[in-house]
Protein backbone atom coordinates (compact mmCIF):
# COMPACT_ATOMS: atom_id res chain seq x y z
CA UNK A 1 0.00 0.00 0.00
CA UNK A 2 1.25 3.49 -0.98
CA UNK A 3 0.28 6.67 0.41
CA UNK A 4 1.18 10.13 0.23
CA UNK A 5 1.10 13.06 2.82
CA UNK A 6 1.52 16.26 2.78
CA UNK A 7 1.11 18.89 5.43
CA UNK A 8 2.22 16.68 8.22
CA UNK A 9 5.41 17.84 9.45
CA UNK A 10 8.37 14.44 10.40
CA UNK A 11 10.56 17.46 11.67
CA UNK A 12 9.35 20.64 13.52
CA UNK A 13 9.82 23.53 15.92
CA UNK A 14 6.08 22.80 16.94
CA UNK A 15 5.01 19.92 18.41
CA UNK A 16 1.89 20.17 17.88
CA UNK A 17 2.50 19.54 13.91
CA UNK A 18 4.24 17.17 14.72
CA UNK A 19 1.82 15.44 16.83
CA UNK A 20 -0.53 15.26 13.67
CA UNK A 21 2.37 13.43 12.22
CA UNK A 22 2.99 10.28 14.67
CA UNK A 23 -0.83 10.33 15.76
CA UNK A 24 -1.73 9.57 11.98
CA UNK A 25 0.89 7.07 11.06
CA UNK A 26 -0.02 5.19 14.17
CA UNK A 27 -3.63 5.11 13.00
CA UNK A 28 -2.09 3.60 9.92
CA UNK A 29 -0.30 1.10 11.41
CA UNK A 30 -3.46 0.01 12.77
CA UNK A 31 -5.32 -0.30 9.16
CA UNK A 32 -2.80 -1.40 7.19
CA UNK A 33 -1.69 -3.92 9.91
CA UNK A 34 -1.24 -7.15 7.42
CA UNK A 35 0.16 -4.76 4.61
CA UNK A 36 3.69 -3.34 3.88
CA UNK A 37 2.90 0.03 4.13
CA UNK A 38 4.85 2.83 2.32
CA UNK A 39 4.88 6.34 2.69
CA UNK A 40 5.76 9.50 0.13
CA UNK A 41 6.35 12.38 2.19
CA UNK A 42 5.49 15.73 0.44
CA UNK A 43 7.49 17.89 2.45
CA UNK A 44 9.74 21.55 2.63
CA UNK A 45 12.42 19.96 4.94
CA UNK A 46 15.32 17.87 4.30
CA UNK A 47 14.94 15.32 6.81
CA UNK A 48 12.44 12.71 8.18
CA UNK A 49 13.74 13.19 11.61
CA UNK A 50 13.10 10.67 14.27
CA UNK A 51 9.82 9.37 12.31
CA UNK A 52 11.59 6.41 10.49
CA UNK A 53 12.99 5.11 13.77
CA UNK A 54 9.80 5.57 15.43
CA UNK A 55 7.71 2.99 12.95
CA UNK A 56 10.46 1.09 11.61
CA UNK A 57 8.14 -0.99 10.19
CA UNK A 58 6.44 1.73 7.30
CA UNK A 59 9.21 2.51 4.12
CA UNK A 60 9.41 6.32 3.97
CA UNK A 61 10.50 7.95 0.66
CA UNK A 62 11.13 11.87 0.80
CA UNK A 63 9.51 13.77 -1.99
CA UNK A 64 11.34 17.32 -1.13
CA UNK A 65 8.85 20.01 -2.61
CA UNK A 66 10.46 22.50 -5.41
CA UNK A 67 7.61 24.29 -7.16
CA UNK A 68 9.84 26.33 -8.65
CA UNK A 69 11.54 23.45 -10.96
CA UNK A 70 9.49 22.31 -13.89
CA UNK A 71 11.49 19.12 -13.58
CA UNK A 72 9.64 18.82 -10.23
CA UNK A 73 6.40 19.33 -11.33
CA UNK A 74 6.76 16.20 -13.76
CA UNK A 75 8.69 13.94 -11.41
CA UNK A 76 6.05 14.81 -8.79
CA UNK A 77 2.98 13.67 -10.97
CA UNK A 78 4.69 10.59 -11.79
CA UNK A 79 5.12 9.89 -7.98
CA UNK A 80 1.26 10.48 -7.59
CA UNK A 81 0.26 8.54 -10.46
CA UNK A 82 2.36 5.68 -7.81
CA UNK A 83 0.29 6.51 -4.82
CA UNK A 84 -3.19 4.28 -4.00
CA UNK A 85 -4.13 7.19 -1.92
CA UNK A 86 -3.08 10.75 -0.82
CA UNK A 87 -3.66 12.34 2.40
CA UNK A 88 -3.17 15.58 3.21
CA UNK A 89 -3.69 17.62 6.97
CA UNK A 90 -2.38 21.17 5.74
CA UNK A 91 -0.58 21.12 9.48
CA UNK A 92 -3.57 21.65 11.11
CA UNK A 93 -4.83 24.80 10.30
CA UNK A 94 -3.18 25.91 7.41
CA UNK A 95 -6.31 25.76 5.01
CA UNK A 96 -6.13 29.55 5.03
CA UNK A 97 -5.04 32.47 4.39
CA UNK A 98 -4.50 34.15 7.83
CA UNK A 99 -0.66 32.93 7.78
CA UNK A 100 0.17 34.61 4.54
CA UNK A 101 -1.16 34.47 0.69
CA UNK A 102 2.43 33.29 -0.37
CA UNK A 103 1.92 30.38 1.75
CA UNK A 104 -1.34 29.37 1.65
CA UNK A 105 -0.81 29.30 -2.63
CA UNK A 106 1.90 26.89 -1.85
CA UNK A 107 -0.20 24.54 0.27
CA UNK A 108 -3.02 24.61 -2.07
CA UNK A 109 -0.79 23.85 -5.51
CA UNK A 110 0.05 20.44 -3.29
CA UNK A 111 -3.80 19.75 -3.72
CA UNK A 112 -4.63 20.87 -6.69
CA UNK A 113 -1.72 18.98 -8.44
CA UNK A 114 -3.23 15.46 -6.39
CA UNK A 115 -6.24 15.73 -7.94
CA UNK A 116 -4.96 16.56 -11.51
CA UNK A 117 -2.84 13.19 -11.32
CA UNK A 118 -6.25 11.71 -10.67
CA UNK A 119 -5.37 9.58 -7.26
CA UNK A 120 -7.75 10.06 -4.43
CA UNK A 121 -7.03 12.58 -2.37
CA UNK A 122 -8.44 12.36 1.49
CA UNK A 123 -8.59 15.45 3.74
CA UNK A 124 -8.17 14.56 7.12
CA UNK A 125 -9.65 16.31 9.81
CA UNK A 126 -8.36 20.17 10.31
CA UNK A 127 -9.82 23.69 10.65
CA UNK A 128 -11.29 25.52 6.83
CA UNK A 129 -10.44 29.27 6.73
CA UNK A 130 -10.79 31.82 7.89
CA UNK A 131 -9.93 33.74 4.21
CA UNK A 132 -9.91 37.10 3.64
CA UNK A 133 -8.82 37.14 0.15
CA UNK A 134 -11.95 35.81 -1.87
CA UNK A 135 -10.20 34.57 -4.61
CA UNK A 136 -7.87 32.17 -2.24
CA UNK A 137 -11.73 31.06 -0.85
CA UNK A 138 -12.86 30.31 -3.95
CA UNK A 139 -9.91 28.06 -4.71
CA UNK A 140 -9.85 26.41 -1.35
CA UNK A 141 -13.92 25.35 -1.74
CA UNK A 142 -13.21 24.26 -4.97
CA UNK A 143 -10.21 21.90 -3.46
CA UNK A 144 -12.68 20.28 -0.59
CA UNK A 145 -14.99 19.95 -3.47
CA UNK A 146 -13.24 17.79 -5.67
CA UNK A 147 -11.89 15.42 -2.71
CA UNK A 148 -12.83 12.07 -2.28
CA UNK A 149 -13.40 12.42 1.86
CA UNK A 150 -13.11 15.58 3.40
CA UNK A 151 -12.87 15.89 7.21
CA UNK A 152 -13.06 19.11 9.95
CA UNK A 153 -12.16 19.07 13.30
CA UNK A 154 -14.80 21.15 14.14
CA UNK A 155 -18.33 21.79 13.40
CA UNK A 156 -17.93 25.38 12.89
CA UNK A 157 -15.55 24.70 9.77
CA UNK A 158 -17.88 21.99 8.11
CA UNK A 159 -20.93 24.31 8.44
CA UNK A 160 -18.87 27.20 6.70
CA UNK A 161 -17.68 25.19 4.09
CA UNK A 162 -21.53 24.04 3.48
CA UNK A 163 -22.75 27.65 3.26
CA UNK A 164 -19.58 28.68 1.10
CA UNK A 165 -19.65 25.79 -1.20
CA UNK A 166 -22.80 23.81 -0.77
CA UNK A 167 -20.35 20.54 -0.23
CA UNK A 168 -21.51 18.82 3.41
CA UNK A 169 -18.12 17.54 4.87
CA UNK A 170 -17.90 14.98 7.99
CA UNK A 171 -17.22 16.71 11.30
CA UNK A 172 -14.16 14.58 13.52
CA UNK A 173 -12.01 15.42 15.35
CA UNK A 174 -8.21 16.44 15.83
CA UNK A 175 -6.13 13.32 15.14
CA UNK A 176 -3.55 14.65 18.29
CA UNK A 177 -6.24 13.64 20.74
CA UNK A 178 -4.66 9.98 20.35
CA UNK A 179 -1.09 10.67 20.84
CA UNK A 180 0.61 8.42 23.21
CA UNK A 181 2.37 9.82 26.53
CA UNK A 182 3.95 8.59 29.57
CA UNK A 183 3.82 10.97 32.65
CA UNK A 184 6.42 8.76 34.37
CA UNK A 185 8.79 10.23 32.17
CA UNK A 186 8.87 13.66 34.63
CA UNK A 187 8.17 14.14 38.07
CA UNK A 188 7.06 17.36 39.40
CA UNK A 189 5.74 18.50 43.11
CA UNK A 190 2.57 16.41 44.01
CA UNK A 191 2.08 18.32 47.23
CA UNK A 192 1.28 21.47 45.77
CA UNK A 193 -1.67 22.26 42.75
CA UNK A 194 0.87 22.35 39.30
CA UNK A 195 -0.19 24.76 36.84
CA UNK A 196 1.30 24.94 33.52
CA UNK A 197 1.31 28.00 31.14
CA UNK A 198 2.34 28.11 27.77
CA UNK A 199 3.46 31.19 26.20
CA UNK A 200 2.90 31.54 22.62
CA UNK A 201 6.05 33.25 21.13
CA UNK A 202 3.85 34.06 18.05
CA UNK A 203 1.15 36.06 20.27
CA UNK A 204 3.71 37.59 23.08
CA UNK A 205 4.76 40.70 20.16
CA UNK A 206 1.99 42.37 19.91
CA UNK A 207 3.18 43.82 16.72
CA UNK A 208 3.97 40.24 14.85
CA UNK A 209 0.01 39.28 16.18
CA UNK A 210 -0.95 42.40 14.61
CA UNK A 211 0.65 41.57 11.33
CA UNK A 212 -1.37 38.07 11.16
CA UNK A 213 -4.60 39.99 11.71
CA UNK A 214 -5.32 38.00 14.51
CA UNK A 215 -7.23 40.72 16.24
CA UNK A 216 -7.03 40.39 19.68
CA UNK A 217 -8.65 41.98 22.43
CA UNK A 218 -6.50 40.90 25.21
CA UNK A 219 -3.53 42.39 25.92
CA UNK A 220 -1.51 38.97 25.86
CA UNK A 221 1.30 40.22 27.89
CA UNK A 222 -0.28 41.95 30.61
CA UNK A 223 -2.56 38.47 30.84
CA UNK A 224 0.03 36.58 31.47
CA UNK A 225 1.80 38.47 33.71
CA UNK A 226 -1.03 39.55 35.41
CA UNK A 227 -1.99 35.69 35.97
CA UNK A 228 1.29 34.68 36.73
CA UNK A 229 1.37 37.42 39.49
CA UNK A 230 -1.78 36.11 40.70
CA UNK A 231 -1.02 32.78 41.05
CA UNK A 232 2.47 33.55 42.95
CA UNK A 233 0.61 35.30 45.62
CA UNK A 234 -0.69 31.71 46.90
CA UNK A 235 1.71 29.18 48.25
CA UNK A 236 -0.62 26.49 47.00
CA UNK A 237 0.36 26.69 43.72
CA UNK A 238 3.97 25.47 41.80
CA UNK A 239 4.01 27.10 38.03
CA UNK A 240 5.46 25.29 35.48
CA UNK A 241 6.24 27.30 31.65
CA UNK A 242 5.86 25.11 28.96
CA UNK A 243 6.73 25.36 25.26
CA UNK A 244 5.22 23.82 22.56
CA UNK A 245 7.33 25.37 19.64
CA UNK A 246 11.17 24.78 20.82
CA UNK A 247 14.02 26.34 17.98
CA UNK A 248 17.50 25.28 19.74
CA UNK A 249 18.90 26.31 16.49
CA UNK A 250 17.64 29.46 16.39
CA UNK A 251 16.92 31.26 19.57
CA UNK A 252 15.91 34.14 18.59
CA UNK A 253 13.36 32.93 16.14
CA UNK A 254 10.07 34.29 16.51
CA UNK A 255 8.09 31.48 16.65
CA UNK A 256 10.39 29.97 19.38
CA UNK A 257 8.27 29.47 22.27
CA UNK A 258 11.54 28.21 24.70
CA UNK A 259 12.62 32.08 24.29
CA UNK A 260 9.68 33.94 25.91
CA UNK A 261 9.93 31.12 28.32
CA UNK A 262 13.59 32.21 29.07
CA UNK A 263 12.54 35.93 29.34
CA UNK A 264 10.01 34.88 32.05
CA UNK A 265 12.11 32.68 33.57
CA UNK A 266 14.95 35.96 33.73
CA UNK A 267 11.76 38.05 35.19
CA UNK A 268 10.88 35.83 37.95
CA UNK A 269 13.47 33.65 38.44
CA UNK A 270 13.15 30.70 41.18
CA UNK A 271 9.53 31.63 41.53
CA UNK A 272 8.47 29.83 38.47
CA UNK A 273 9.44 26.41 36.56
CA UNK A 274 10.32 25.82 32.81
CA UNK A 275 10.02 22.50 31.46
CA UNK A 276 12.92 21.21 29.16
CA UNK A 277 13.42 21.74 25.97
CA UNK A 278 11.08 18.50 24.64
CA UNK A 279 12.46 16.19 21.87
CA UNK A 280 9.28 14.84 20.67
CA UNK A 281 5.67 16.09 20.70
CA UNK A 282 4.70 12.89 23.14
CA UNK A 283 7.72 14.24 25.35
CA UNK A 284 5.83 17.40 25.61
CA UNK A 285 2.33 15.60 26.41
CA UNK A 286 3.92 13.53 28.90
CA UNK A 287 4.89 16.42 30.70
CA UNK A 288 2.06 18.51 30.52
CA UNK A 289 -0.45 14.62 31.80
CA UNK A 290 1.43 16.04 35.48
CA UNK A 291 -0.40 19.57 35.43
CA UNK A 292 -3.29 19.65 37.64
CA UNK A 293 -4.42 22.87 35.48
CA UNK A 294 -3.05 24.00 31.86
CA UNK A 295 -3.13 27.52 30.61
CA UNK A 296 -2.39 27.12 26.88
CA UNK A 297 -1.97 29.25 23.45
CA UNK A 298 -1.04 26.57 21.51
CA UNK A 299 -3.90 24.50 20.54
CA UNK A 300 -1.79 20.97 20.10
CA UNK A 301 -0.77 22.02 23.50
CA UNK A 302 -4.09 22.05 24.78
CA UNK A 303 -5.47 19.08 23.42
CA UNK A 304 -2.46 17.40 24.83
CA UNK A 305 -3.65 18.78 28.19
CA UNK A 306 -7.13 17.70 28.09
CA UNK A 307 -6.63 14.25 26.22
CA UNK A 308 -4.08 13.37 29.26
CA UNK A 309 -6.83 14.03 31.53
CA UNK A 310 -5.44 17.88 33.16
CA UNK A 311 -8.12 20.39 33.73
CA UNK A 312 -7.31 22.77 30.35
CA UNK A 313 -8.35 26.49 29.69
CA UNK A 314 -7.38 26.93 25.85
CA UNK A 315 -6.50 30.75 25.10
CA UNK A 316 -8.18 31.04 21.79
CA UNK A 317 -6.52 33.55 19.31
CA UNK A 318 -8.57 32.12 15.81
CA UNK A 319 -12.03 30.72 15.87
CA UNK A 320 -10.44 27.19 15.27
CA UNK A 321 -10.21 26.66 19.30
CA UNK A 322 -14.12 27.66 19.73
CA UNK A 323 -14.67 25.43 16.47
CA UNK A 324 -12.74 22.45 18.25
CA UNK A 325 -13.72 22.47 21.45
CA UNK A 326 -17.06 23.77 20.87
CA UNK A 327 -17.71 21.02 18.60
CA UNK A 328 -16.66 18.90 21.94
CA UNK A 329 -18.83 20.66 24.29
CA UNK A 330 -16.30 21.95 26.19
CA UNK A 331 -17.19 25.86 27.19
CA UNK A 332 -13.92 26.61 28.81
CA UNK A 333 -12.25 29.00 26.22
CA UNK A 334 -10.79 32.30 26.69
CA UNK A 335 -11.77 34.15 23.64
CA UNK A 336 -8.93 36.58 23.44
CA UNK A 337 -10.84 38.19 20.24
CA UNK A 338 -13.37 38.84 22.21
CA UNK A 339 -13.14 38.83 25.87
CA UNK A 340 -11.56 42.25 27.55
CA UNK A 341 -8.40 41.11 29.32
CA UNK A 342 -10.37 42.33 32.68
CA UNK A 343 -13.04 39.37 31.58
CA UNK A 344 -9.69 36.90 30.45
CA UNK A 345 -8.44 37.64 33.61
CA UNK A 346 -11.76 36.93 35.87
CA UNK A 347 -12.79 33.80 34.04
CA UNK A 348 -9.67 32.29 34.12
CA UNK A 349 -9.03 32.92 38.17
CA UNK A 350 -12.32 31.47 38.09
CA UNK A 351 -11.97 28.26 36.40
CA UNK A 352 -8.06 27.59 37.85
CA UNK A 353 -10.18 27.65 41.22
CA UNK A 354 -12.57 24.84 40.42
CA UNK A 355 -10.94 23.37 38.36
CA UNK A 356 -11.64 19.64 38.98
CA UNK A 357 -15.30 20.98 37.76
CA UNK A 358 -12.90 21.23 34.40
CA UNK A 359 -11.35 17.85 34.51
CA UNK A 360 -14.78 16.01 34.77
CA UNK A 361 -16.42 18.14 31.64
CA UNK A 362 -13.12 17.39 29.79
CA UNK A 363 -13.13 13.74 30.15
CA UNK A 364 -16.37 13.56 28.95
CA UNK A 365 -15.23 15.95 25.88
CA UNK A 366 -12.45 13.35 25.31
CA UNK A 367 -14.80 10.60 25.04
CA UNK A 368 -16.20 12.53 22.21
CA UNK A 369 -13.26 12.71 20.80
CA UNK A 370 -12.16 9.29 20.63
CA UNK A 371 -15.51 8.33 18.83
CA UNK A 372 -15.32 11.08 15.96
CA UNK A 373 -11.62 9.63 15.09
CA UNK A 374 -13.14 5.61 15.31
CA UNK A 375 -15.29 7.05 12.65
CA UNK A 376 -12.69 8.45 10.73
CA UNK A 377 -10.54 5.52 11.24
CA UNK A 378 -13.58 3.19 9.72
CA UNK A 379 -13.71 5.63 6.32
CA UNK A 380 -10.09 5.61 5.91
CA UNK A 381 -9.91 1.86 5.90
CA UNK A 382 -13.18 1.14 3.83
CA UNK A 383 -11.39 3.69 1.29
CA UNK A 384 -8.22 1.42 1.11
CA UNK A 385 -10.31 -1.90 1.11
CA UNK A 386 -11.70 -0.43 -2.41
CA UNK A 387 -8.35 0.12 -3.76
CA UNK A 388 -7.42 -3.37 -3.64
Amino acid sequence: MIIGLFGFDFISSNKGCEALTYTFLSMMERICAEKKLCVYNFTYNKSLGRIPEQFPKIEFKQCTINLKNPKYWENAFKLLKTCDVFFDATFGDGFSDIYGKKWNIKTDLIKQMVIWSGTPLVLVPQTYGPYNNPILKKWAMRLIGKADLVYSRDGLSAKIVKEQSGVDIKVGSDMAFKLPYDRTKYKVDNERINIGINVSSLLWDSQWAKENHFGLTVDYEQYHIKILEWLMEQSKYIIHIIPHVIDLEQPDARENDYRVCLLLKKKYGDRIEIAPPFNTPIEAKSYIANMDVFIGSRMHATIGAISSGVATIPFSYSRKFEGLFGNLEYPYVISAQKFSLEEALGKSKLWIQDYEKLKVRGQKSVAESYAKLELLENDIRCLLEKRK
